[in-house]
């Protein structure tokens, strides 16, 4: 769902967590059950896990190949760059005190994707 729907229906239920992934175009997934959870559910390959290489963290392995953004109360990690849309969400989340602003940039060679 997009930041303003979210932030609407989740803002009384989470404080100091918010546990989520923002795909490409700003909507956002609830992550309560786990972000590699979300990701595989977002993937549409409940194999794909057994896809990525051993020495590959899976949760940066899909955040990178969905090209998602994972979210959680103090950090927003996300791979090479962001889209417009998700720059727009990570805004209204902060503007709504859901997540503190800390995105971090981890290029994909750092993380041997």
């Amino acid at each position: 769902m997009l930041a303003d729907r979210f932030i609407k229906y989740y803002l009384p239920k989470m404080s100091e967590y918010c546990p989520v992934v923002i795909c490409g175009d700003g909507n956002i997934f609830d992550s309560s059950l786990g972000h590699l959870q979300t990701l595989v559910s977002l993937s549409n390959d409940h194999d794909i896990l057994s896809k990525i290489p051993k020495d590959v963290s899976p949760m940066l392995y899909l955040a990178y190949d969905l090209k998602c953004v994972i979210v959680d109360y103090e950090n927003q990690i996300y791979i090479d760059e962001l889209t417009d849309g998700q720059d727009r969400a990570l805004n209204k989340l902060v503007e709504a005190g859901l997540i503190l602003d800390h995105r971090v940039r981890m290029p994909h060679e750092k993380i041997r994707i």
